[in-house]
């Protein structure tokens, strides 16, 4: 697939955002430093088709990526046993190898697509390291990317319920306030098959992470059901088709202080809210079962982005008469990076 060179590939609207009319597929996967396993993926690539390999733990010879082709771009970094790798195999995308933020475990690169620019990382989290060195990684990159879209893709070693897994654990909760508390969002979904199945069980413990900015514009996550030849299964999602991209740094939303004392406050403003909004559409409403309502007005509605839209007014009221604000650090302009 061509990367559109055009320079009119992207739309600028007035609310801050413009749209990606390129269509990038990319692909997941823990290889476990397993040939047989990348000669199923290049088979895979081939009959499929993709643009960009987010991998861990790939196959290596003399710690040099090996069974890939050469005619793709391979990116690593760092003298010690290779656990990261992103393959480009769409030879049109613009990219750049970030080394500052790169390592034998984190390789950090910088795509340009319809002129807007993307952080992409494909990370393994070392299960035997402190989860607050892998952190420090994640803030680098945010600190970089300075309001671009950003793509984490990594072999977590955690486990929480909210990417879907059957338990929580320590590594879990670190990661899980982290994410939360820097607005980046897991891709992930409840499926029926888990990113992780072997003889140590099965879990979700790989991740697709992203931030406000892609938000709307990646889109078809899904654990594929292809034999990976590995005991982590392939991930696959897309960003682009004419999706929403937001160009506005996330740091200058404000961030709520959220009390313990404040929570049931916010529970009932919240609730009244959507209930008030669910009452137009619907003769009666039970707030016992607002939950099923609301899904039946989503699942009612020809746009669904209008109605995401009003449950977030609903949700920023609540939270505005609910809890405290502070205004986070806003970066200056001149430091900004933007699409045109």
């Amino acid at each position: 697939m061509a990367v559109n060179r055009d320079t009119n590939a992207y739309t600028v609207t007035r609310n801050g955002k413009y749209s990606l009319h390129t269509n990038v597929k990319f692909l997941q996967l823990n290889l476990q430093h397993s040939r047989i396993a990348t000669d199923n993926l290049t088979k895979l690539i081939a009959e499929h088709g993709t643009d960009i390999l987010l991998l861990q733990e790939p196959y290596t010879i003399k710690n040099k990526i090996a069974g890939i082709s050469r005619r793709h771009k391979i990116f690593t970094h760092g003298a010690h046993r290779t656990r990261a790798a992103i393959v480009v195999t769409n030879n049109q995308i613009d990219t750049l190898l970030l080394t500052q933020l790169s390592d034998s475990d984190t390789v950090v690169l910088e795509i340009t697509l319809d002129n807007a620019k993307i952080i992409i990382a494909s990370m393994y989290f070392d299960i035997n390291q402190q989860t607050a060195d892998d952190m420090l990684k994640i803030e680098a990159i945010l600190q970089h990317a300075k309001g671009a879209g950003i793509i984490l893709a990594m072999d977590s070693n955690s486990r929480s319920a909210a990417w879907h897994d059957t338990q929580t654990n320590a590594r879990g909760r670190i990661l899980e306030d982290f994410l939360t508390s820097n607005y980046l969002y897991t891709l992930n979904e409840d499926c029926d098959y888990p990113t992780f199945s072997g003889a140590r069980g099965r879990s979700n413990i790989d991740l697709s992470i992203i931030n406000t900015q892609l938000l709307r514009t990646v889109h078809g996550w899904e654990i594929w059901d292809q034999d990976s030849c590995s005991d982590h299964n392939i991930i696959r999602f897309t960003i682009g088709h004419h999706c929403h991209y937001n160009t506005t740094p996330c740091t200058q939303e404000p961030r709520y202080i959220v009390e313990r004392l404040n929570i049931n406050k916010f529970h009932k403003k919240l609730t009244r809210l959507l209930t008030a909004r669910a009452s137009k559409t619907h003769t009666q409403v039970d707030t016992g079962d607002l939950d099923n309502t609301l899904a039946k007005t989503v699942m009612s509605q020809d746009d669904i982005e209008k109605t995401v839209d009003k449950f977030y007014e609903d949700l920023t009221t609540a939270c505005n008469e609910s809890f405290r604000t502070q205004l986070a650090h806003k970066t200056a302009m001149t430091n900004r990076s933007v699409p045109w």
